[in-house]
């Protein structure tokens, strides 16, 4: 149908906007898909329908308003869109309360969302939170059945290229990692595409590369065709069983499928993308079947080498990040895993590593970050120090249960142990008593 068909009385095309990705009615609501896993809704009063993203109003009593309001009634439908997409979005993954970060909220502070710089020559973008499977080892207690999570945060994507542009001005663009990781799963961000190749654009002027962390469930052939396209130098793929039973259990997702996980894999393997494997052994339940992917990678590098050069080491990358599980305090605890420390571990990559060479099998299975090109470099500056107290505005609602967050000097403020009432400090000025700054990760406690 037409946008100018006379039945109508008024359209609005939403093909136009981008971040709009579907548009669909409920219950006499129109339900707007937002970047692929948000939605939001507005009630009507008056009729209408949709056909392919476009909204026509078809009430009669539409008829009787002039011109002149008709087209204020449209601004008015697009202003009370713009206001949900700020405060009424919703994850339908997790199901959680989504909250949009703009402009006026600081990227420098949180570890959930935004930029984190460590003082090296990695930048880690996090551009959301939600994760699309349920990981019973999770260290930030992620997906749809995390209990300590309440808020999901989308960064807008031009302001969340504004400010790494910002960083790299001031660390200076030579040999730098974009590294897309998070309380999530990256590849579900949206525009992902775009995101890669203009952190690509920017980062290649100095040798630099993007990399990106990822479960693989939401990959495709042809997602991994455009990062290929866009720049994306290595993706970490993580796969922790070859058993499909373990494996599926281990993702906490039903629908999770290592075949399609490894076939995906090897489709990577035959890109300009590198692919690094990363396996995490959780002692006493995958023992046997991180050892089962350790020999799956070695086997596919063989069998498909491939000869990409990472240009801040002017090498290859290893094919393999194999980690150990360790507890966090707000991350998920499997009952029968055992815990080991660092040094357990590493001598066991050490046998893993005799055993192989004995097959005229070279590999390094403990592999530092300097071999991926990490190194110091100058790092943003922190406005604070530790047990000074400062006056925090508070403006969003925080990411786990008893946290809100505030601004001050530039950076977002975790402030924790104050309640879930966020609307009684909304916009309010409190004390705060900084508690930790170490890495521009700032985290404060009321006083």
């Amino acid at each position: 149908m037409k946008v100018n068909d006379k039945k109508n009385i008024l359209s609005i095309d939403f093909n136009n906007y981008k971040m709009i990705t579907d548009l669909g009615e409920k219950n006499g609501k129109i339900i707007f898909t937002i970047n692929n896993i948000y939605t939001t809704e507005i009630e009507l009063k008056y009729d209408f329908k949709i056909e392919n993203k476009i909204l026509y109003l078809t009430d009669k009593n539409l008829k009787k308003l002039k011109k002149e309001r008709l087209k204020n009634f449209k601004m008015e439908i697009l202003n009370l869109l713009s206001y949900n997409i700020g405060n009424n979005l919703k994850n339908k993954i997790t199901g959680r309360k989504t909250i949009y970060i703009n402009e006026n909220i600081p990227l420098i502070g949180h570890t959930a969302f935004g930029l984190i710089d460590r003082g090296t020559n990695t930048i880690q973008v996090r551009g959301l939170t939600g994760c699309n499977i349920n990981c019973p080892f999770c260290s930030v207690d992620e997906g749809k059945i995390s209990k300590s999570r309440k808020n999901d945060y989308y960064v807008d994507y031009e302001y969340l290229i504004n400010e790494y542009k910002k960083i790299v001005d001031y660390k200076g663009n030579k040999y730098l990692e974009a590294h897309l990781d998070g309380q999530g799963e990256p590849s579900l961000y949206y525009p992902l595409p775009e995101l890669v190749n203009e952190l690509h654009i920017i980062n290649k002027k100095g040798s630099g590369i993007i990399t990106m962390q990822t479960n693989g469930v939401n990959l495709t052939y042809e997602l991994i065709d455009e990062l290929e396209e866009c720049g994306l130098h290595r993706i970490n793929l993580s796969i922790n069983a070859m058993d499909e039973k373990l494996s599926r259990a281990l993702s906490g997702y039903k629908e999770y499928s290592i075949d399609k996980i490894i076939e995906i894999a090897e489709y990577i393997k035959n890109s300009k993308i590198h692919l690094l494997i990363a396996p995490l052994l959780l002692p006493n339940i995958n023992d046997e079947e991180f050892k089962k992917v350790l020999d799956f990678a070695i086997n596919l590098d063989l069998k498909n080498p491939q000869n990409i050069i990472n240009p801040i080491t002017n090498r290859k990358d290893p094919i393999l990040g194999p980690q150990l599980c360790l507890i966090y305090k707000f991350g998920r605890k499997m009952n029968s895993m055992k815990h080991w420390n660092l040094k357990r571990f590493y001598n066991l990559l050490k046998t893993y590593e005799k055993e192989y060479l004995k097959n005229g099998i070279n590999v390094n299975l403990i592999t530092p970050l300097s071999k991926y090109g990490n190194h110091p470099r100058k790092k943003l500056p922190c406005p604070f120090k530790v047990n000074e107290v400062v006056d925090v505005k508070v403006v969003l609602d925080g990411r786990i249960y008893g946290e809100v967050l505030g601004i001050k000097n530039d950076r977002i403020i975790q402030i924790t142990d104050i309640g879930d009432d966020f609307e009684k400090y909304k916009d309010k000025t409190i004390k705060v008593r900084i508690l930790r700054t170490k890495d521009n990760i700032i985290v404060g406690k009321k006083i």
